[in-house]
C-alpha cells in the first residue's frame, strides 16, 4: 500500500497501512429504569375503636393483669409453704436424732445457726441463743451434727435455698421434756 507522494516504507504509509485500534468503549451509567416507580400502598384507614370496644380491651388487660398478679402471689406462697414444711423437716430430724441430757426441761430452748450447702450437707451449726443449760445446747448441736445432711433439700429451686436454707437459723424446743 503505498500512499501518494510516501513511499512504502514511510512511516506516514505504515501508520495509514496498520488498522487503527477502536477506542475501548467508556463505561455508561447504568442506565435508570424509566419503568413507573412503585406506588406507595395507601395506609389502610384505622379501624375506628367505639368506646365500648375500648372499655373491652381495657377490661381485658386488667384481668390479665390481675391474673399474673394472682399467679405469682400463688407461686410465692406455694414457695413459702414449701420452704416452711422443708424447716418442719429438718427440725423434726434433728429431734430424732437428739439424746436428751438428764438436765433437760420443759421449756428449755436453744437457738442453732446451721450452714447448708445444696446437697443438703450440714457445713456448720453453732448456737445463737443458748438456752442457760450447756448440757441441752450441746445436744441440740450434736443431734443436728448427727443427722449430718438433709439430702430432700436438693428438690429445692436454688433461688429458694438460697434464700432460706443456705444459713438457716433453727429454733430446737422438744416438746417432750419433763418438768
Amino acid at each position: 500500500m503505498e500512499r501518494r507522494g510516501c513511499p512504502a516504507g514511510c512511516p506516514a504509509a505504515r501508520a495509514a497501512a496498520k488498522p487503527k485500534p477502536k477506542p475501548k468503549p467508556v463505561a455508561k451509567p447504568k442506565a435508570v429504569s424509566k419503568a413507573a416507580p412503585k406506588a406507595k400502598p395507601e395506609p389502610k384507614p384505622e379501624p375506628k375503636i367505639t368506646e365500648a370496644e375500648l372499655a373491652a380491651i381495657a377490661r381485658a388487660d386488667l384481668a390479665r393483669a390481675a391474673a399474673e398478679e394472682e399467679q405469682q402471689i400463688e407461686e410465692t406462697a406455694t414457695a413459702e409453704e414449701m420452704s416452711a414444711s422443708y424447716a418442719a423437716f429438718i427440725q423434726q430430724t434433728v429431734i430424732n436424732y437428739w439424746s436428751r441430757p438428764p438436765s433437760a426441761r420443759n421449756g428449755m430452748e436453744a437457738l442453732l445457726a446451721i450452714q447448708l450447702i445444696p446437697t443438703g450437707e450440714v457445713v456448720s451449726v453453732s448456737v445463737l441463743k443458748s438456752s442457760g443449760n450447756t448440757a441441752f445446747d450441746r445436744s441440740a448441736i450434736n443431734a443436728v451434727e448427727k443427722a449430718g445432711s438433709f439430702p430432700e433439700l436438693q428438690k429445692l429451686p436454688a433461688r429458694e435455698f438460697e434464700k432460706t436454707f443456705r444459713r438457716f437459723r433453727l429454733l430446737f424446743r422438744p416438746e417432750d421434756l419433763r418438768y
